[in-house]
Order: structure tokens, then sequence, then C-alpha cells
């Protein structure tokens, strides 16, 4: 139960911080080629908006099998703990991205513009005032990718991926114990619990900082 509670969270935040190293730049990409970005561009923002479509629209079991191929050129396996990252990335990727390109897309125009006439580049622009003014709202996007992430990763159980969900498989359902399977539910409940909590107290904390600093 400890190890598959730990492959889990390894799993997880590993997957977390790639696809949010990814996703970043593509969703600032997204929000700035929109009408009214500061590079708008309908050709890029279509291609871009309708790969984040197709990618949220596939089911997570079907893109694990489906990656299973490219997984096991990458890692050497298509199942266990390690390969599970690569879908669990890239399942997360379109989801971030969505959620990066609204959060900056709320950034007050006159700032931007304030900005602008200061001389400010366009890159200075998003990532010294839109990422720093949303902050707060990024982190609690990151908050809310995780537990989804953690609610997949239970899922990735099912074609062996480890962690949980293969656990609950494996030991509970295979052999009829009831008993791991509610352990397991349990335990996935109080990470999904103290993660929220956590990611809560950040964003207040943070959303606390930020009215300090523009006062």
């Amino acid at each position: 139960m400890l190890d598959a509670t730990i492959e889990t969270l390894y799993m997880s935040f590993m997957s977390l911080a790639i696809s949010w190293i990814i996703a970043l730049p593509l969703g600032s990409i997204v929000s700035e080629t929109r009408p009214g970005g500061l590079f708008p561009s309908k050709v890029i923002n279509f291609i871009l908006n309708r790969i984040v479509d197709v990618g949220r629209s596939i089911p997570f079991i079907l893109l694990v099998v489906f990656l299973f191929p490219f997984t096991r050129m990458l890692i050497g396996t298509a199942i266990g703990t390690k390969a599970m990252i690569v879908p669990l990335t890239i399942c997360a990727i379109p989801f971030e991205i969505r959620l990066i390109e609204e959060i900056l897309s709320e950034v007050p125009y006159s700032i931007i513009e304030a900005a602008q006439i200061d001389g400010a580049s366009n890159l200075k622009i998003i990532i010294r005032i839109k990422w720093a003014c949303k902050v707060p709202y990024l982190v609690n996007a990151l908050g809310i990718t995780l537990i989804n992430i953690i609610g997949y990763s239970a899922m990735a159980g099912v074609v062996g991926g480890g962690g949980l969900g293969n656990y609950a498989i494996v030991y509970g359902f295979q052999r009829f114990n009831w008993n791991i399977i509610a352990q397991s539910v349990v335990i996935i409940v109080i990470l999904v619990s103290l993660i929220q909590i956590i990611n809560n107290l950040l964003v207040r904390f943070l959303l606390r900082r930020c009215l300090c600093i523009k006062h």
C-alpha cells in the first residue's frame, strides 16, 4: 500500500512538472494569437485550438493504449510506473493549455498598454507582467491539474500502470478483496483532499501578497 501510494505521487508530480514546462509557453502562444493578443494570428490560433480540442477529447485509457508503441520506444516498456508518466503528461498538456490561455487572457489591457508605452518587449510583457500578475491563478491551475492527474493515474492501473489503481486491481479486484479496493479509494480521497487544502492555502497567501504589493 505504501509503495503504491509513493508510485502514485511519483507519477503524478513528474507528469505535472513535465507537462507544465511544455504547456506554459504553448498556453501563452494560444492566448497571444487570439484577437487582441500581442501577436494575433488566426491561422496559428485555429491550428493550436484544434490540436488542444482533439487532445482533450481522447479518453485517457484509449490514449494509453494508443501511445504504447511511442512509450515503449521512449522508456523501453509500455507498462509500469515510469511508462505511465508519458501518457499522463500528454493527457495533461491540452488541459493545462486551456487553463493557462483563459488565465492570461484576463490580464487587463490597460496594464499591457502601459508596459508597451514604457517600451517593454512582448516577451517581457508575457513573462514579467502577465505571468507575474496571474501567479496565484496559475498556482491554482497547477493544483487542479494535479488532482486530475491523480485520477488518471488510478485509471492507468487497469493497464498495469502501477500506483494505487494497479494495487486496487491486482490485490483487490482480481482477488475479490473489497477491503483493498476501499482502502485504495480512501487513500486517493485523502491525497486529493490534502492537495486541495494546501493549494487553497497557497493561493490565498499569494493573493494577499499580490494585494499588498499593489497597495
